[in-house]
């Protein structure tokens, strides 16, 4: 399916974590000294991320692209948790 989603700059971020905070869905994660999406749909495209990157690494495309599992996003938060 063709939706709206994150896109991150592998050469623009500098790793500094900046955006993980702002993701609700915590879809974002720091894997190798960059900001990567764990799975497609735990982004759900909105965007919360884009204004805490000083570097401009994030943007939003529209591409095709898993879609935007709320109940998997709980189940993640929850695994994170431990519990």
């Amino acid at each position: 399916m063709k939706r709206k989603i994150i896109k991150i700059d592998e050469e623009k971020c500098n790793g500094c974590s900046a955006c993980i905070p702002n993701c609700a869905e915590e879809a974002l994660q720091i894997i190798d000294g960059k900001a990567r999406l764990v799975k497609e749909i735990y982004c759900d495209g909105l965007g919360a991320c884009l204004g805490y990157c000083p570097e401009g690494a994030i943007t939003i495309e529209e591409r095709n692209a898993n879609a935007f599992d709320e109940e998997a996003v709980k189940k993640h938060k929850q695994d994170k948790k431990g519990g």
